[in-house]
This record gives C-alpha cells, sequence and structure tokens, in this order.
C-alpha cells in the first residue's frame, strides 16, 4: 500500500479522493468501507491526543471517541444489538483494570447515536462481582437525570448461566457462547494496552474470557485464534467485532527484575481499531516506541491505515511509533484528522 502522508487533508477529502484505490476506504462501495473482517490484512486504527485535563477529562474522551469511531465508519441502526465486552477487570481503578473514562464514552456515543439501553449489553469476566461503588460500574450507571441507561445489562459472566451450544464440525468439541453475544449486532471490545504482569493484552484471549464457557473452551487447548477463524464461530461472534479500544494515559510496565510499576504517557493516545490484528500491530509498536525496546513480532503481510488526531502534540512520539510499525514489516498509511 502506497503510503500518505497527507497533512491537514479532511477526512472526506481524503475519501473522495482515494475512494475504490484504497478498497477498505471505498466510500463509493459502502458495503466495503470498513466492513470488519476478523484479524484482516487492511484494518485501519484511529487514535487521539489525550490531554492531562482533570475534571475536562471525561469530556475529551467522549469527544475523541466519538471523533475516532466516526473515523472508523463504525455505525448500527435502530434497534441492534450491541454487546460491550470489557477486558481487563479487577477491584482497582484504571491502570489496572479497563478505564472508566473509556467505558463511559462508549456507552454515551451509543446512546447519542439512537441506540437504545435495553438494546446494551456489558459483559465481564471477575472472581467476584464489581461492587456497585466500583468506578467501572459508577461509569455505567447514569446520573439521576439521565435514565436511558437504566435497563442496561451488565453480566459477569463468571456467575452466569446464559450460554448457548454452537455445534462444531464432526469430530471437534462443541462450544458454548454467550447468549449476548449469539444475540449481538455488533461487539466491541474494551481493554488495557497491558496486563497486570506489565505483558501486552492479547485481544483473543480477552474476547475469549468473556465470550467463551470456559468449560467448554479449555477443549481447545486454548487456541484463540484458530477457533475464532473457524466458520461456526466466525458467524456466531468473530465478524460482528468492530471496533477494540484502549486508553494509553497510564499503563503497567515491567520494570527491573520481575517488578511492576504504573507507566504515565503525557499526552497519553486513545487509540480504537476496526480488526484485532491491527489492534494488537498498533498496541505492541506502540509499547515499545514508548519504553524504547524492541518489538519482538513481525507483520509482513499486513497493511495498516492510521487516521491521527491531534499528531502535532507530540511529533516526535508519532514519528517513533510510525518507523517502529515500518520496521516490523507492516506497510503504513497515515491520514491527519481535521
Amino acid at each position: 500500500m502506497e503510503s500518505l502522508d497527507n497533512k491537514g487533508l479532511s477526512r472526506r477529502s481524503f475519501l473522495k479522493g482515494t475512494g475504490a484505490g484504497m478498497g477498505i476506504l471505498a466510500s463509493s462501495m459502502p458495503s466495503l468501507a470498513f466492513e470488519n473482517v476478523f484479524n484482516n490484512h487492511n484494518g485501519a486504527v484511529a487514535t487521539g491526543q489525550l490531554k492531562n485535563a482533570g475534571l475536562l477529562e471525561q469530556t475529551q474522551t467522549n469527544s475523541l471517541f466519538t471523533q475516532l469511531t466516526t473515523a472508523l465508519n463504525f455505525k448500527q441502526s435502530k434497534g441492534e444489538k450491541v454487546l460491550v465486552v470489557l477486558g481487563q477487570v479487577s477491584t482497582q481503578a484504571f491502570p489496572h483494570s479497563v478505564d472508566h473514562k473509556l467505558v463511559s464514552a462508549c456507552l454515551a456515543h451509543l446512546l447519542e447515536k439512537g441506540c437504545n439501553s435495553q438494546d446494551i449489553a456489558i459483559a465481564y469476566h471477575a472472581p467476584n462481582t464489581l461492587a456497585s461503588n466500583s468506578p467501572l460500574v459508577r461509569a455505567i450507571a447514569p446520573p439521576e437525570e439521565d435514565s436511558r441507561l437504566h435497563k442496561a445489562q451488565l453480566v459477569n459472566v463468571a456467575n452466569s448461566d446464559a450460554w448457548l451450544t454452537v455445534e462444531m464440525p464432526k469430530s471437534l468439541p462443541k462450544v458454548k457462547i454467550l447468549e449476548q453475544a449469539q444475540s449481538a449486532d455488533h461487539i466491541i471490545f474494551l481493554d488495557q494496552l497491558t496486563d497486570k504482569h506489565g505483558s501486552i493484552n492479547c485481544p483473543l484471549k480477552g474476547l475469549a474470557k468473556v465470550l467463551f464457557d470456559s468449560q467448554s473452551f479449555s477443549k481447545y487447548s486454548n487456541q484463540y485464534e484458530d477457533l475464532f477463524n473457524m466458520n461456526e464461530i466466525h458467524n456466531a461472534i468473530s465478524k460482528k467485532v468492530r471496533l477494540l479500544a484502549y486508553n494509553t494515559s497510564r499503563f503497567i510496565a515491567k520494570s527491573n527484575g520481575s517488578d511492576v510499576q504504573i507507566h504515565h504517557v503525557h499526552p497519553g493516545m486513545l487509540a480504537i481499531s476496526n480488526d484485532v490484528k491491527s489492534h494488537q500491530l498498533f498496541a505492541e509498536n506502540y509499547l515499545h516506541s514508548v519504553l524504547n525496546t524492541t518489538p519482538e513480532s513481525k507483520y509482513s503481510a499486513q497493511e495498516l491505515t492510521w487516521f491521527q488526531s491531534g499528531a502535532s502534540r507530540d511529533p516526535m512520539t508519532i514519528a517513533h511509533i510510525e518507523k517502529t510499525i515500518r520496521k516490523s514489516g507492516a506497510s503504513l498509511s497515515k491520514l491527519e484528522l481535521v
């Protein structure tokens, strides 16, 4: 894919000018425009710079979430069901758990676009159900004057018995998937950049932990990618995964020896991808760019389009990430959102 280093070009002009030539950006072919293909080879990521804005951070996150999902052409129609899957969840707040501001921004965006609260389900996996005063639950609970989310369903799948059996090809064991995943039209995955050990969170593992019954999934020996790419699971789950997002303002990083520490980044970055492979590619290269280490993964067959919002606020970091992505073997095209 030819590199597009357009500066200050509007998304509309870009789409108009490159149209069918970009394939995944073909506005003249809306049925193909960012239609999710699980683990595809021409995905996209949209990022925005998050300033340390104090009380305004939620407003800033809301605005960026809307801008970036619009760039990725995510749409849902009235009456369609949305399942929001939370990856890393614990009793501790961000960065030990998914950023509650990101969860709130996602829900606010869905409501703003006309999604009914009864059509939203939020699922996570944790040993204990989150307390009502935890940051994540408080982010999901609406203000008293806004009753639209009162009926949104919050599910800890560790305590759920709502599983549906998917018949697999002959000789393979059956798989039980979350009922809400089967009925959803769209799945959105919100996670944290790294786990408690400072390692990159694997989106496939995070999705599997919530969407599959652990007992039936264990029969596949944790073969995440193979299982998600099987036709039966692709139709039930994989093709519905529209967005994957994380906030990099704070994350847990490895330090000397086996120790870990919370790493702060200013300005941080909100990153949203439209497929799993792009999500993983960008996360790995972002982390190694910030920590100045060398990524191990190679993406020689991958093409990535990077929509950049607020890149001028931290041009050195942006340039370093671009360099790291290209060194990984991926073909990078970029566009500044204005």
